[in-house]
């Protein structure tokens, strides 16, 4: 009953339901529906009372739990496994002791805070407690190495389409940055990391992690990220919370993994990429470059053009400077 009233008072988020409504809807009593407020309200989930109005989940209620999670996963989802921890390392590297453990495809691993946030390149990801949403899903997709650019891909795509679905007010302000940051009003709100499970033994790869950084409401960032870090809400004016964004994020990836070949996917990423048409500097193998950005090649691949005038086209590397469209 926790769970189910969970999510429809989530559904219904900032509006007031009476109490009798609910019972009726749930088949319960009304000192049921109270015994299972009371238990939320004890997780942590704000929700307000009042007479003859009912009960409304305050829009600024967000608590991450296995159970809100679970709650928000589609019926048929291909999530197998959902565990939320309070705090962890980093939820890539649980998930990877897990996935040499044998966890199943489509395990997925939440965190309200990280102690050490990991990034590409060595980058650190910062995740404060209580204002991030840190995921990680093991995957055992039949790809090979060279297509595994297109699981973060798939990320990127399920983070702005779940962002959209959730807060229609998104759309047309989130942009991805290849190929790995998505962007939201000009600031970085998110980073993805993709890593390779293998065998010691054997060298073969058994499984991917791949793991989702998003600043939800977060507002303090350290000095060196100020200036270009950003979160989905400044406010304390929530549209969805937590657990409601990690299901459907988590859903959007495990249905692109089915078919990370699609062309629905690929075109997704291309009509959010915020590098097209640009003037960038990146680098390639430890060597600075400019060029223009021509496009997203069917693989993921950045084609640019080169000072040259050759095409070139990035399968890895950093774009570290870049001149944004304005409507990123």
């Amino acid at each position: 009953m926790k769970t189910k009233l969970l999510h429809y008072l989530e559904s219904r988020r900032g509006e007031f339901v009476s109490g009798e409504s609910i019972a009726e809807e749930f088949g319960v009593t009304r000192a049921g529906v109270w015994k299972a407020v009371d238990s939320l309200r004890k997780e942590g989930h704000v929700i307000r009372a009042a007479t003859n109005r009912g009960y409304s989940l305050v829009r600024s209620s967000d608590v991450l739990t296995a159970e809100g999670i679970r709650a928000n996963l589609k019926p048929d989802t291909r999530v197998s496994k959902v565990l939320c921890l309070s705090e962890v390392d980093s939820t890539n590297n649980y998930a990877k002791r897990l996935a040499l453990s044998g966890a199943s495809h489509g395990t997925l691993i939440a965190a309200n805070h990280q102690t050490s946030g990991r990034g590409r390149h060595g980058h650190t990801f910062e995740s404060p407690a209580g204002t991030g949403l840190y995921m990680s899903l093991i995957l055992k997709p039949n790809v090979d190495v060279e297509r595994f650019q297109m699981i973060t891909i798939a990320d990127a795509v399920a983070v702005c389409l779940a962002v959209e679905e959730l807060y229609p007010e998104s759309r047309g302000h989130l942009g991805i940055k290849w190929v790995n940051d998505i962007h939201f009003n000009g600031r970085k709100i998110t980073g993805i990391l993709t890593e390779a499970v293998s065998n010691f033994e054997s060298g073969e790869i058994e499984s991917v992690v791949t793991g989702i950084g998003i600043n939800v409401t977060t507002k303090k960032f350290p000095a060196e990220f100020a200036e270009r870090a950003g979160a989905i809400f400044d406010g304390d004016d929530y549209a969805f919370g937590r657990d409601e964004l990690c299901a459907h994020v988590a859903d959007y990836i495990m249905d692109f993994a089915e078919n990370l070949g699609s062309p629905g996917l690929i075109n997704a990423y291309r009509e959010r990429s915020i590098l097209t048409g640009q003037d960038i500097t990146y680098m390639k193998n430890d060597v600075k470059s400019s060029g223009h950005v021509e496009g997203i090649d069917d693989s993921g691949g950045l084609v640019v053009v080169n000072d040259a005038g050759e095409i070139e086209t990035l399968r890895s590397g950093e774009v570290f400077m870049v001149r944004q469209k304005e409507r990123i």
